[in-house]
């Protein structure tokens, strides 16, 4: 049976939950159905990067801008939407949709509406996102099913308020989406004859903890002077980042470069992949580098210990030491130890984190849940 699956985004950018998206749209369209996404966004912006970049693949993009009065009313023009083209699957991909639908009546509600949960910060408490996320908590009970990307996200807060058969684990997937850009020449001329080349991916914002891994430079270039740490990625702690790396005098070290589309051509520049974040759902980035076969080093959090088979696949370390990160680097630069880690993280990313791997369990799901939405009418 061929279905329709509608993906509702609020997309500010290319990032993580995009690019999940957007290999899930492909491995759907690839399988046999139908997949279209509807973006939203205010008056006056332009087209989003997200929307050109589904476009450019072929997925059926509806774009939506309104201004702040009407996207209270949003809602509806989806409903109407969803209603006129048949869809069988609404799937939300941000707190802002998840709300949405967990309020609407029964009598106005889709035939199936689901949601993905890509991560999850713990917000200040009295916070704008702490409200989302309250207001979250409650929504979610009321969708059909949740999905989260790793297992270690059952202990979030509002998921552990559901009961066991709303919520399945699906972890992410790449290989459909593939492209490259033209790497630039500051990073070029950055890279000039050093010998150690660290790689780190992320927003700069507290929980990836770039800090720590700053903190781990000095006694790494005791160890090798021409060490370096390029940090790609932007955010709210660039400012404290740059000062962190000034007071230790690491400004020749470590270079923030800032937000990257796609790193497909930067990963051979370097020798260890570096991501030593406080809290992960299934990131993106690890998977690529384990993909290109680059030396990963994490922190034991979210599902990265898992996806690097418990240190067959890298190596793993508490998060916020400094001193174990260091480490844990050093012994990944050893050649003999490093091949036989990434030949196997490869392996596992064919075969246990491949996009169509991930859409036929998505597909599982929504035909799960609409046999049991038709049993119940």
């Amino acid at each position: 049976m061929e279905m329709k699956i509608l993906h509702v985004i609020e997309s500010g950018g290319f990032y993580g939950a995009e690019r999940v998206l957007i290999e899930l749209m492909l491995g759907i369209k690839e399988l046999g159905h139908e997949a279209a996404l509807l973006s939203f966004g205010y008056k006056g912006q332009e087209e989003k990067e997200f929307e050109i970049i589904c476009r450019q693949y072929g997925i059926a993009v509806n774009s939506i801008r309104v201004n702040k009065v009407e996207s209270f009313c949003i809602i509806r023009y989806i409903k109407d939407f969803v209603d006129k083209h048949n869809f069988d699957v609404v799937h939300s991909h941000g707190y802002k949709f998840n709300i949405l639908f967990g309020l609407m009546s029964k009598k106005n509600s889709f035939k199936c509406f689901c949601s993905t949960v890509h991560g999850y910060v713990s917000a200040p408490k009295f916070s704008k996102m702490a409200l989302y996320q309250y207001l979250d908590k409650y929504s979610l009970k009321r969708l059909n099913r949740i999905f989260l990307v790793s297992q270690h996200m059952t202990n979030i807060p509002s998921i552990q308020g559901l009961e066991t058969n709303q919520y399945s684990v699906i972890e992410n997937g790449i290989g459909g989406y593939m492209s490259t850009c033209e790497i630039e020449e500051r990073l070029v001329t950055f890279l000039h004859d050093k010998t150690t080349r660290l790689m780190a991916v992320g927003r700069l914002a507290v929980e990836k903890s770039f800090d720590t891994l700053i903190d781990t430079l000095p006694k790494l270039i005791e160890r090798d002077l021409n060490t370096v740490l390029v940090i790609f990625g932007a955010g709210s702690e660039e400012h404290r980042l740059q000062e962190k790396i000034r007071q230790l005098d690491l400004n020749e070290h470590v270079l923030l470069f800032g937000f990257v589309e796609s790193l497909s051509s930067y990963f051979n520049l370097f020798d260890v992949f570096v991501m030593p974040s406080i809290t992960e759902g299934t990131p993106i980035a690890l998977l690529e580098a384990m993909q290109a076969k680059i030396p990963c080093v994490v922190t034991n959090v979210g599902g990265m210990p898992h996806m690097l088979a418990h240190g067959d696949g890298g190596w793993i370390v508490p998060p916020k030491d400094p001193l174990a990160l260091q480490i844990a680097i050093s012994k990944s630069l050893v050649q003999n130890q490093s091949q036989i880690k990434t030949t196997f993280a490869y392996e596992r990313v064919m075969h246990e984190f491949n996009y169509l791997h991930m859409s036929r369990r998505y597909i599982s799901e929504y035909k799960s849940v609409l046999t049991a939405v038709t049993l119940a009418t």
